[in-house]
């Protein structure tokens, strides 16, 4: 996630800002709404971020939500796989 923000803050000026913002939207919608992802596999769950070609991996866990990952849509899919 970091390294992504720093390669859109170095395409444009607050454009890495603006790809945390939306990381930071996805996480806040799927704590007003755990169910609202779609299932991936083993009990995980995945929201696509607003504007950049992201999904939050995560998982419902009684009490709180558990983030595994924020993946590129492309690149290296399933990755986050080996952090189950």
């Amino acid at each position: 996630m970091t390294d992504a923000a720093l390669f859109y803050e170095l395409a444009a000026p607050s454009l890495g800002h603006d790809f945390l913002d939306d990381i930071q939207h996805a996480i806040d919608t799927v704590l007003e709404r755990p169910e609202l992802g779609a299932p991936v596999a083993h009990g995980f769950r995945r929201v696509l971020v607003r504007r950049f070609p992201y999904s939050l991996i995560y998982a419902v866990e009684v009490g709180h939500i558990v983030v595994v990952a924020v993946a590129h849509q492309r690149r290296r899919p399933g990755f986050w796989k080996g952090r189950l």
